[in-house]
C-alpha cells in the first residue's frame, strides 16, 4: 500500500488552496498530511500501514499528539508542555505496544496529522478554501460519508505554537494580514 506524504507551508496563508492543488496532483492512493511543525517518530510509517488495514477509504485518521486543545481526545495531556524530547520518544515507542491498531471514533481530526484516501477527498469536495480551520470543516464533511478515527497507538510531536502564553488562541499565523 502506497502512502503519499505532504507537508505544506504557505507564506501567503492560503493553506487550504495549496493543499487542494497538491492533493489534486496525487494518484488515487493514501495521503498523509502533516503540518510543517510535526515530528513523526521512526515507527510511524510501519504503524500507520498497520492501522490502514483496519479502515475503509471513507475514513479520516488522526494520531494522538501533545499539543492541540487540551480537551481534544487526540491530546496526551501529560505531554502538552513537556520540554524533554526523550519523554516524547518514549511515549511514541510505548503507544503502539499498548494500543496497537486501536481506533477511537471522534467528530474532528486535527489538521496537524491527517491520513485519508484521495477518493475521500474527492467525495467530500476537498478542503474548504474560505475557512481558516479547514480541518474542522473537512472532518464535518467526512462524518457525512465515513468516520473520523484516532489511531490511539500512533503518537506525533506537534510544536504547535510552542512558547506562546495561549497556544490555543494564538491563530494570527493563520490569518492573512491585509
Amino acid at each position: 500500500m502506497k502512502i503519499n506524504y505532504l507537508q505544506i507551508h504557505d507564506y501567503n496563508l492560503n493553506i487550504s488552496h495549496r493543499l487542494n492543488e497538491c492533493v489534486s496532483l496525487l494518484p488515487n492512493e493514501w495521503i498523509c498530511l502533516t503540518d510543517n511543525d510535526v515530528l513523526k517518530f521512526p515507527s510511524f510509517a510501519d504503524n500507520i500501514r498497520e492501522v490502514l488495514k483496519n479502515v475503509t477509504k471513507n475514513d479520516l485518521i488522526g494520531t494522538t499528539t501533545n499539543r492541540l486543545r487540551p480537551t481534544n481526545p487526540q491530546v496526551i495531556n501529560e505531554l502538552f508542555d513537556e520540554p524533554d524530547m526523550n519523554k516524547h520518544f518514549q511515549y511514541a515507542d510505548r503507544a503502539f505496544d499498548i494500543y496497537g491498531t486501536k481506533l477511537e471514533q471522534t467528530k474532528l481530526i486535527a489538521g496537524s496529522c491527517m491520513v485519508f484516501h484521495k477518493s475521500l477527498w474527492e467525495k467530500v469536495g476537498g478542503f474548504d478554501e474560505d475557512k481558516i480551520f479547514f480541518d474542522k470543516y473537512f472532518s464535518y464533511k467526512v462524518n457525512e460519508v465515513g468516520r473520523c478515527l484516532i489511531a490511539k497507538g500512533i503518537y506525533t510531536f506537534h510544536l504547535y505554537r510552542w512558547g506562546t502564553e495561549n497556544p490555543v488562541g494564538a491563530v494570527e499565523h493563520l490569518v492573512k494580514k491585509v
